[in-house]
């Protein structure tokens, strides 16, 4: 079903709904800028707007060299994600060991599967991150419980959302792979209009761009928590779907 709805597009639903990513990634950025929060969350969405850009020309063009820009970006901005989950708690200061490590970790990581070529091992290796993220964000958790309910109630939201929106993503994905031929005789019988409803690979990138922009604004929650500066700050939900923290102005 490659170029039908765009000549210049291989898989055209595949590709546009790369714009959650985009749109979420910008909105990070701008945020983290007007509230003045630290870098290191600029980087985690620049991350995310690379992988994003990467799933875009991939499922565009469906070659290989973009299918990498896809796939191994999501290796890079989660070690971000890991830095800033390990060093949540403190002050000041880079820890060049830290960093060293998970530079390392991507170099491999690139090194081998540019040799080897199989996708398992790419999404062991992510697998293995989104695993430590997960741990240390839990441990953080079960220590801001005993301190401050309020933001560990809204950690929680924060954190259900990124496993929520990745686990069915997940799950779509699979559907879509298992599935695809019958899926393709279901779109193939239905209106041109209700077609895209069944391009589940699509979900799977709204999906994991939520996950990952709730991941990230979790990890920001958690710094403000860990730097005493929570109070000083509130989490808004838009729509009750999107998270995001706010400053609000000071009353005169």
């Amino acid at each position: 079903e490659n170029y039908v709805v765009c000549k210049y597009i291989a898989e055209f639903w595949n590709t546009l709904t790369n714009m959650a990513f985009f749109s979420l990634a910008i909105y990070g950025i701008w945020n983290v800028r007007s509230t003045r929060q630290e870098n290191r969350f600029v980087l985690c969405y620049l991350g995310m707007l690379i992988v994003g850009l990467g799933s875009w020309f991939f499922h565009m063009t469906l070659k290989y060299e973009w299918q990498l820009a896809d796939e191994l970006p999501m290796v890079y901005c989660t070690c971000i994600c890991i830095y800033c989950a390990l060093r949540a708690d403190v002050k000041s200061g880079t820890d060049f060991f830290i960093a060293l490590a998970l530079f390392a970790y991507s170099a491999i990581v690139t090194l081998v599967y540019l040799q080897i070529r199989k996708p398992v091992f790419h999404q062991v290796a992510y697998a293995v991150e989104v695993f430590i993220v997960l741990i240390r964000s839990t441990m953080h958790q079960i220590e801001i419980r005993k301190t401050n309910m309020r933001a560990f109630q809204e950690m929680q939201q924060l954190f259900w959302l990124g496993v929520g929106a990745f686990g069915l993503s997940f799950f779509l994905w699979n559907i879509d792979n298992i599935y695809c031929t019958n899926l393709r005789a279901i779109r193939n019988s239905l209106p041109a209009v209700l077609a895209p409803l069944f391009q589940l690979h699509a979900y799977w990138h709204i999906g994991t761009a939520l996950g990952c922009y709730a991941s990230i604004v979790y990890q920001q929650y958690l710094r403000l928590v860990k730097l005493g500066k929570v109070d000083e700050y509130r989490l808004r939900w838009i729509s009750n779907v999107v998270p995001i923290i706010e400053k609000p102005a000071k009353s005169n």
